[in-house]
C-alpha cells in the first residue's frame, strides 16, 4: 500500500476519473508460465499483487504511464515521472518486480508522503475517519470498512494509546508489513 499512497502524493490527492472493475487476468497466450510478467505472483505478497492489479488495468503484467495517469487522474508528465522513478530496466514500464523494489525500499520520504495521504488535515496523526476515507479512495478489492473496523485498525497500531496513528506508529506498522 505504501506505493499506492506515496505515488499519489506525486499527483496530489487521489482522484479517480472512472470507476474500477477488477482487471482482467493475464493473457493466456504465454506459452511458458515462467516467462509470464506476473510469474512472480506465486512468490509475491498478496498486498503487492492487489496493488499491482489496481494499476495494471489491461492485465499485461506491466504498469504504463497511461495506467498511472488514469488511476490517479494526474498529468501525463506526472505519470511519466512516477513510472520513470520505479523503472529500473529502462523499458518505460513498471513490472511487479520493480513495484516490489519500490515498496520495499521507498525510503523515509516515500513513507512521509504515504502518511500525508492519510493525514488529510495535516495535524500529524491519522484518525479512524481519515483512515476510512483514504481506504475508500484506494478501493482495494472493493473494501468498504465501517467506522468501527477502522477504529479497531487504529487501536491495533496505536502503541501509545492516544487513539490515533502517529508517524512513528505508521512507520512501525509499515516496516512490519515489508
Amino acid at each position: 500500500m505504501g506505493l499506492v499512497v506515496s505515488a499519489a502524493a506525486s499527483c496530489g490527492r487521489l482522484r479517480r476519473s472512472r470507476s474500477r472493475s477488477p482487471p482482467p487476468p493475464p493473457p493466456p497466450a504465454v506459452l511458458d508460465p515462467s516467462q509470464s510478467p506476473l510469474s512472480l505472483e506465486r512468490e509475491a505478497e498478496p498486498e503487492l499483487i492487489r496493488v499491482f492489479r489496481c494499476f495494471d488495468t489491461d492485465g499485461d503484467g506491466l504498469i504504463s504511464a497511461e495506467e498511472m495517469r488514469e488511476f490517479y487522474g494526474c498529468s501525463v508528465d506526472e505519470a511519466e515521472e512516477m513510472v520513470a522513478a520505479a523503472d529500473r530496466d529502462g523499458d518505460g514500464f513498471v513490472s511487479i518486480e520493480e513495484l516490489r523494489a519500490v515498496m520495499e525500499g521507498g525510503g523515509l520520504d516515500a513513507l512521509r508522503a504515504a502518511f500525508a495521504e492519510y493525514d488529510e488535515d495535516g495535524d500529524g496523526v491519522i484518525t479512524a475517519e481519515e483512515l476510512r476515507r483514504a481506504l475508500r479512495r484506494l478501493n482495494l478489492d472493493g473494501m468498504d470498512l465501517t467506522a468501527e473496523q477502522c477504529a479497531q485498525i487504529v487501536a491495533a497500531v496505536d502503541s501509545d494509546g492516544d487513539g490515533v496513528i502517529s508517524f512513528d506508529e505508521f512507520k512501525a506498522m509499515m516496516s512490519k508489513q515489508a
